[in-house]
């Protein structure tokens, strides 16, 4: 058995692989749109309403993601699609229900799963860089022990030619004594080499141990994740609802400030008398999942003809 052969196998598996994630519509049914609502003719007015503590979100940051998620219709239009007012004919509610509650534990559950991998990445390259130095050390040991053995064996053939009577000269005794002393050091430094290599043997299999414990743990946690978050769900984020004296977007949960945009941006397109479009792409598409949100949110050209439908169907 050589020295590298003292080491344990290392099992990393599916680390963070498969983790799922929500694919979750906004649903709204079809609306006719008021006047008031047509941004060809004039800007849709909007107001912040009340807002959950327990989303986390500050009024002004409300107020970024609307000002962002109008921009995109407006940029189509060449003309502000909607404005904030303290009078806004549409109200912006954030209303925290179990929604919110299931996507909050999905956030919390993959931040843990994410510190637990950069500790099992941190404790991997320890691993690797003692690994290194082991198989570094191994070879420096195979060559000193083999050099080792080979100086002694042509020690001894020396001995044989010098004394094939039985016996040494003075002289050469002198110099076999010599000789010998200087083999048995580099004899004794192969001995604490092949010490110390079995010593960091013995440290990395245990480290070996733990990582393996550690991918475990990982893996189970990856499963665990799958098993409660991933596939489709379905259930709404947010909805428009049309009002006597204007409308109402209610948003019930999002994940992040990005699809916030998208879900602000949707309904929007709503408030304007958009229905949904079958291009999954598309910011009027009923499910998310599928639109691109970075660098940044954009309508795609079934968006953008949707739009100009509405213009062109108030005479605009």
């Amino acid at each position: 058995m050589t020295l590298p052969d003292l080491l344990k196998p290392l099992f990393i598996i599916l680390i963070l692989a498969g983790a799922g994630y929500y694919f979750l519509n906004y649903e709204g049914p079809a609306r006719q749109a008021t006047v008031q609502s047509v941004p060809c003719l004039e800007p849709l007015t909007y107001r912040i309403g009340e807002i959950d503590s327990r989303f986390g979100i500050s009024e002004s940051e409300v107020a970024a993601a609307m000002k962002q998620a109008a921009s995109i219709w407006s940029e189509e239009l060449s003309r502000p699609a909607a404005i904030e007012s303290d009078e806004g004919n549409v109200v912006v509610k954030f209303v925290y229900d179990e929604r919110q509650q299931v996507v909050d534990g999905e956030v919390r559950f993959r931040q843990r799963i994410e510190s637990e991998q950069i500790r099992l990445d941190q404790f991997l390259r320890t691993y690797e860089r003692k690994r290194r130095e082991f198989e570094e050390r191994s070879e420096r040991y195979s060559r000193l022990a083999n050099e080792t053995l080979r100086e002694i064996g042509e020690l001894n053939r020396w001995v044989e030619q010098r004394s094939p009577a039985g016996g040494l000269s003075e002289q050469d005794a002198g110099r076999f004594e010599d000789r010998k002393r200087e083999l048995e050091r580099k004899q004794q430094e192969v001995q604490r080499e092949k010490e110390n290599l079995e010593s960091l043997a013995q440290e990395l299999n245990r480290d070996a141990d733990r990582l393996n414990l550690m991918t475990a743990e990982n893996n189970r946690l990856v499963d665990e994740y799958n098993n409660r978050y991933s596939g489709e769900k379905k259930f709404t984020k947010a909805t428009y609802q049309n009002l006597p004296d204007g409308g109402a977007i209610t948003v019930n949960t999002y994940l992040t400030k990005s699809e916030l945009v998208l879900i602000l941006a949707h309904e929007l397109g709503h408030a304007f008398g958009l229905d949904h479009l079958p291009n999954s792409k598309s910011v009027m598409h009923s499910q998310m999942g599928d639109q691109e949100l970075f660098p940044i949110l954009q309508l795609t050209g079934e968006d953008k003809a949707a739009i100009r439908g509405v213009c062109a169907g108030a005479g605009i």
